[in-house]
């Protein structure tokens, strides 16, 4: 009997890590491998593997950096946060070298909206113009996009506290959503145009909001 008992609590335990060997074993799978959409038979790998990510070195725009090198990072991405895009241009014009990508972000600005009433409404958005550097059949490709991301929120200025310290997390929040965009864009971008089993295709310029002097295809898996 006592040895039943402690077969019954070790499969109990094992049936309980489970679901954690599961997650680490896929987040390894994912920075290591590249990711896998549904509808294709392969992992997704970047043709490019080094990202520099380049951004204003100001107080609107640095916080962004942390957030937007995590985002990517997660998807495997070798991020190179030192560069400039005089360096990055000098890297891939010399015979040899491994190619670099780039995504620059400039003129990182808020804008504060309130609408005044027994509760102020308020509406905080962030913008940043994003250019993405990539290589598209062995030729530099360069898209640039507006990027905007907005929340709005109640704030009570009779109460006993004067700090808006909602405001302070919704900036947050804005800085965290306008790297997933980025990165959103910058994977949409970079995708290896291969062909899955089921697919429809979709125009960045359309999709995604790039501008573009051509038109550039991705392939999206149907959910």
């Amino acid at each position: 009997m006592p040895n039943k008992s402690n077969r019954q609590k070790l499969a109990t335990i094992l049936l309980a890590a489970l679901p954690m060997f599961a997650i680490v074993g896929a987040t390894a799978s994912l920075s290591g491998c590249g990711f896998q959409l549904r509808g294709y038979g392969a992992p997704m790998l970047f043709d490019v593997a080094k990202t520099a990510v380049i951004i204003e070195d100001n107080r609107t725009s640095f916080p962004l950096k942390l957030p937007l090198t995590k985002q990517l990072e997660a998807l495997g991405v070798d991020v190179i946060t030192n560069m400039t895009l005089a360096d990055v241009a000098s890297n891939n014009q010399r015979a040899g070298a491994e190619t670099i990508a780039a995504i620059t972000v400039n003129n990182v600005r808020f804008k504060r909206y309130e609408l005044v009433g027994v509760l102020t409404e308020i509406r905080l958005v962030i913008s940043a113009d994003v250019s993405y550097q990539s290589m598209d059949n062995g030729k530099p490709v360069t898209l640039t996009n507006p990027i905007q991301v907005e929340r709005s929120y109640q704030y009570n200025e009779a109460s006993v506290s004067t700090d808006d310290q909602q405001g302070d997390q919704i900036r947050d929040w804005l800085y965290d959503s306008l790297a997933r965009r980025i990165t959103d864009q910058y994977v949409a971008i970079t995708l290896p145009k291969v062909t899955p089993s089921s697919s429809t295709s979709a125009q960045i310029g359309k999709g995604a909001g790039i501008k573009s002097a051509g038109s550039t295809a991705i392939v999206v898996p149907n959910p």
